[in-house]
């Protein structure tokens, strides 16, 4: 950490959610290693434990439930980021707007007591604009960008470009004149609502004194 500080880093992005090596038939058709040390451990005190080696912010990755999120900011983190990392760890995770429809349904005051961002699974504009509908205000891309680095700058460059094209193309048929301001009408949520988890009342009392409390910070 003090060497990434040293070159002036500006956050730390901390995995939450893989506590150990996935199960990945795939690669272990190549005899594939892991070369991360995982731990067995991992716990929001060890989240605790980084953020005190640290004065960069520390945002932890890999944020699935709307818990997750309310756990977050109780501990202060400056920022929240929604991964089901490619859904590689676990087969059945949910994906990022699953997730994010969770949380927007639950607890909507998350996406403007922190800043929301998301990757895992995003393809196309339609998929950016969807995660902006909810309040998530940056989205990641993994493997679009390791197939079109094969091309090598002008690979990457030209993915950049098909993407801001297909954002400003896909949102203007949506009706959407300001990327700040998308809202979930851009989109049919009826079979979102059906599977969401929806917190009773004494959670919602939870979370409530949890936003409250963040009002604080």
């Amino acid at each position: 950490m003090a060497r990434a500080e040293a070159q002036n880093a500006k956050a730390f992005v901390f995995t939450i959610d893989a506590p150990g090596t996935s199960t990945r038939h795939r690669a272990a058709r190549y005899d594939t290693t892991n070369a991360n040390a995982a731990t067995g451990a991992l716990t929001w005190d060890l989240y605790d434990r980084i953020k005190n080696h640290t004065k960069l912010p520390v945002i932890p990755k890999g944020i699935t439930t709307v818990d997750d999120a309310l756990v977050a900011i109780e501990k202060g983190a400056p920022a929240i980021y929604i991964s089901n990392h490619g859904g590689r760890q676990l087969d059945h995770s949910p994906s990022p707007l699953e997730i994010a429809h969770e949380i927007y349904k639950n607890a909507p005051e998350v996406f403007t007591k922190v800043d929301v961002m998301a990757d895992s699974g995003v393809r196309y504009g339609t998929d950016v604009l969807k995660l902006l509908a909810f309040g998530v205000k940056m989205v990641g891309m993994g493997r679009p960008f390791m197939f079109a680095n094969c091309y090598g700058l002008e690979g990457v460059t030209k993915l950049i470009q098909i993407m801001k094209n297909e954002i400003v193309s896909d949102g203007a048929q949506a009706g959407i004149t300001d990327l700040r301001n998308v809202t979930p009408k851009i989109f049919n949520t009826r079979a979102l609502d059906n599977t969401v988890y929806l917190m009773d009342d004494e959670e919602i009392e939870a979370k409530n004194r949890v936003i409250a409390n963040a009002k604080k910070h």
